[in-house]
């Protein structure tokens, strides 16, 4: 089971106009709801692909209600702590031709401490039923870090896929087994442009051993990925596709690896592959956080792993 911590889920509305125009009212050609937020996105990505997964999350208010319930319809098992506070909810835009618009995602809401205790009690009573714990998001909370650490405990392999402040405090606790973080992000976190593969992986290499790290995953948009371990450096080539939505793409990226890490043996370069094909599959729909196994294994011959020389 992939156990995927999902602290503040939110309740995802989507809406595809025929033609955006700036300042003109917008009459949407449909209008779709999803439990969405970076976990759900993983989540619903494990389950489509056929693996199993359980969210541990919190859920308050009317709209924690309508988030179970889109869970129950997407068939993603929860378990879920109730909040005083509402459940956020985020909307994206979409232009038919064009695509994303615009994403308004809500801030997280307040939790008590007590409801944060309740939380981490819940993650500890499943840990050790999981093959992989995924921790993913950016919060000032505490609680991605606080899952990592029990995981750690647990001596279950995390998958963090972390940004911001929870990429700064995630590596201060370290030892996950693999961090998947994008280009932006990590050149934001060192404070420093990464302009060649060469870079990225001596990068990558120096916040490994520094915070012992097993993988890193630097994802680089349309371009795919780089994958980095103790065995060297692989480029994962991505397929080219028609870039509608990229909403998701990451989060399509880590459910996918972390699916097909539990059935490849830990074949690293062949979950990349996965993911990055199931990242194309992802950018193609309205819904972020989507991929068919069947989409799937057509990108996959179209999905080049090339290994990396340091210069």
């Amino acid at each position: 089971m992939i156990l995927v911590f999902a602290p503040f889920p939110a309740l995802e509305r989507v809406a595809m106009t025929e033609r955006f125009v700036s300042g003109e009212p917008q009459k949407p050609v449909r209008v779709s709801t999803f439990a969405g937020g970076p976990g759900l996105r993983c989540a619903s990505v494990v389950r489509l692909l056929g693996g199993e997964a359980l969210v541990v999350g919190f859920a308050g208010g009317r709209i924690g209600e309508l988030l179970a319930d889109a869970l129950d319809k997407q068939d993603i098992p929860h378990v879920l702590t109730r909040t005083v506070s509402e459940t956020r909810g985020s909307f994206l835009l979409l232009d038919r031709e064009t695509g994303v618009v615009t994403l308004i995602p809500e801030n997280a809401p307040a939790v008590t401490d007590g409801e944060s205790t309740k939380l981490l009690a819940s993650l500890g009573r499943h840990l050790a039923s999981a093959s992989y714990v995924i921790v993913t998001g950016d919060d000032d909370s505490g609680l991605l870090t606080a899952a990592i650490t029990d995981a750690k405990d647990a001596h279950v392999p995390a998958v963090a896929d972390l940004k911001g402040l929870s990429l700064a405090t995630g590596l201060k606790v370290g030892g996950v087994f693999l961090l998947r973080v994008s280009h932006k992000s990590l050149q934001k976190y060192l404070e420093r442009s990464l302009i060649h593969d060469s870079a990225i992986v001596r990068a990558a290499n120096d916040l490994r051993a520094a915070h012992e790290i097993a993988h890193i995953v630097v994802t680089l948009g349309e371009d795919g990925a780089i994958l980095v371990s103790e065995n060297g450096a692989t480029r994962v080539h991505a397929p080219v596709v028609s870039h509608f939505n990229p909403t998701g793409g990451g989060q399509a990226l880590v459910g996918a690896m972390t699916t097909r890490l539990t059935e490849n043996g830990g074949d690293m370069v062949d979950a990349l592959c996965w993911g990055c094909a199931a990242a194309s599959v992802n950018v193609t729909y309205d819904e972020p956080g989507y991929a068919t196994p069947a989409e799937v294994r057509i990108l996959l011959p179209r999905t080049t792993a090339i290994p990396v020389q340091v210069r």
